[in-house]
């Protein structure tokens, strides 16, 4: 039988919605390092169908950015979206992503502000430098750092 090891656990934040249901999310903290070397600690949604990590276009200042509508038009699908949306894409920007420092792809778009998280953590060079086990049910991702 396969099996695989991992290196590092994340427990879903649960919180209740509207209705008094407890929802989940698989949130993960990423560090967002700007040109200045400074370090802005960033909670993501944790998106395996989100092929580019995705964050609100309000955050373009942590980009460096003077706006942010300044990169690559981009059209993209959404879950439930019946009509493509507009993003904007940077290429290169260094996140810290369980440690290890990445150059990744960002868009920015308008998404719905929300205290849990910034944006989505998409699949696009993070993907590829680690592994990943998610069990619903435990309500846990689990990530190896050797994939």
């Amino acid at each position: 039988m396969l099996t695989k090891e991992f290196d590092h656990t994340i427990q879903f934040i649960s919180v209740l919605n509207g209705s008094g249901a407890t929802i989940t999310f698989p949130i993960v903290s990423v560090n967002l390092i700007q040109q200045n070397g400074n370090k802005i600690s960033l909670p993501l949604l944790f998106d395996t169908g989100a092929s580019v990590t995705t964050l609100r276009h309000d955050l373009y200042p942590l980009l460096g950015l003077a706006s942010w509508d300044a990169g690559n038009l981009c059209q993209t699908q959404t879950a439930g979206g019946k009509d493509p949306v507009n993003t904007y894409r940077y290429e290169g920007i260094n996140l810290e992503v369980f440690g290890k420092s990445l150059k990744c792809p960002v868009n920015l778009m308008i998404l719905p502000v929300t205290p849990l998280y910034m944006g989505l953590l998409g699949r696009d060079t993070i993907f590829q430098e680690f592994g990943f086990g998610f069990w619903e049910n435990n309500k846990e991702l689990h990530v190896s750092f050797k994939p």
